[in-house]
């Protein structure tokens, strides 16, 4: 697949507007100062990942819609809780935002310390979840999800799978697979999805839980088969590969994106951001890039955001002590 091209060779750019970019009915024009500052976007992974690509797919139709100068800072560290630490400690003036997702969540119960409360940063909006799959090399003896349990279960603990590190979301999905469908696995936590790709390609392990995209760009090639999503539905882009809950009713493993202000943010900034990132990913073309990076676009205003946010604060703990990961241990 292609898409178009996105300079990615600073860490943190600027897009800079002309007059041509501007539309008359920006839902900030009337409300903020010409010569105000340009709306800082935080992203916790490096240029050129997923994350940091979606981000500035939505950026420049993001710039035209309020008519302000966006920068997409790039934060990488800790799991994406460097930028949360950062946001948490801005200005609460809605200049500075992060694009984040549950991996800052997450690590509430993964990690010893955080520099920033979660439930302290403000809601803006929810913007649509990252889809995972479940993919098996093309000699393991399993057609379908169906057919992985039953493996599995003939022969408790004698496969393994590999995921792109220890508490990620893809090694919790895979987590949350095996209770769900009463198996046994030895876990093999890789630095990242392509060395866990590379690994499972070679015949190295057998299984492997990663995220969408590249498992589809290398089922392409015959190198390994996709078994399932972890999406309640069927993905809108690959609607020939099940979801896992079609054989465990209710299963659902994925990463929400969301995006968040400093703490305090005052209400009527937060309805100009929340208009306006709205306004960005309903574009068609904006939805249509998301679908294929493995990621939808499906909103929550921010007062059901910030129950969603609680409500994962309570749920990912609760799975990470489960099967024993301790803090420090990510």
């Amino acid at each position: 697949m292609k898409f178009k091209a996105i300079d990615i060779r600073r860490r943190s750019t600027t897009i800079a507007l002309g007059a041509s970019l501007v539309t008359p009915t920006s839902v900030w024009a009337q409300d903020i100062p010409s010569n105000a500052p340009a709306l800082k976007i935080l992203v916790g992974y490096p240029a050129g990942g997923g994350g940091d690509a979606l981000v500035r797919t939505v950026s420049k139709k993001l710039g035209q819609v309020l008519q302000r100068s966006i920068v997409v800072d790039n934060k990488p560290g800790a799991g994406g809780t460097l930028a949360a630490s950062l946001l948490a400690n801005s200005p609460a003036d809605g200049a500075t935002v992060y694009m984040a997702d549950s991996a800052i969540l997450v690590a509430t119960a993964t990690q010893e310390k955080l520099g920033y409360d979660p439930q302290s940063l403000t809601p803006i909006l929810g913007t649509g979840q990252l889809a995972y799959c479940v993919v098996v090399h093309p000699s393991f003896p399993a057609r379908s999800i169906e057919e992985l349990i039953q493996v599995l279960r003939a022969s408790p603990g004698k496969y393994s799978y590999g995921s792109p590190g220890v508490g990620n979301i893809a090694h919790l999905a895979a987590e949350k697979f095996k209770k769900a469908a009463g198996v046994d696995m030895l876990h093999v936590p890789y630095k990242g999805g392509a060395p866990a790709l590379t690994d499972l390609i070679g015949g190295q392990i057998p299984i492997c839980f990663i995220s969408l995209p590249p498992a589809l760009a290398q089922r392409s090639t015959g190198k390994l088969r996709v078994l399932g999503v972890t999406t309640l539905q069927r993905w809108e882009t690959a609607k020939d590969i099940p979801s896992i809950a079609e054989t465990l009713p209710g299963f659902e493993a994925v990463t929400s994106m969301f995006i968040v202000a400093p703490p305090r943010t005052p209400g009527a900034a937060v309805e100009r951001l929340a208009s306006g990132f709205r306004t960005a990913l309903s574009d068609p073309e904006i939805k249509r890039t998301f679908l294929e990076m493995g990621a939808n676009v499906e909103f929550l205003g921010p007062d059901a955001l910030g129950k969603q946010i609680s409500a994962e604060l309570k749920s990912w703990p609760e799975l990470v002590r489960s099967i024993g990961i301790r803090p420090g241990s990510s």
